[in-house]
């Protein structure tokens, strides 16, 4: 199950406070949830490359999780 919720659906959050959401409450273990919608696109394109590169810098291993 899922334990961060991006918050890229929110059209009251701004992109940057959706990602301070991402790296403040993403941990070792976390699975973190982005939408891919038309609402959540500018702040899904502006947060996850960002995310990605922050905790890639910390070493953080990426994986697909199968259904």
């Amino acid at each position: 199950m899922w334990d961060v919720l991006s918050g890229d659906f929110d059209r009251k959050l701004s992109k940057e406070k959706c990602l301070k959401n991402v790296l403040g409450n993403t941990r070792e273990g976390s699975i973190v949830v982005f939408h891919d919608s038309v609402k959540a696109k500018e702040k899904l394109l502006y947060v996850l490359p960002k995310a990605l590169e922050h905790f890639g810098e910390k070493g953080f291993e990426f994986q697909r999780l199968n259904p």
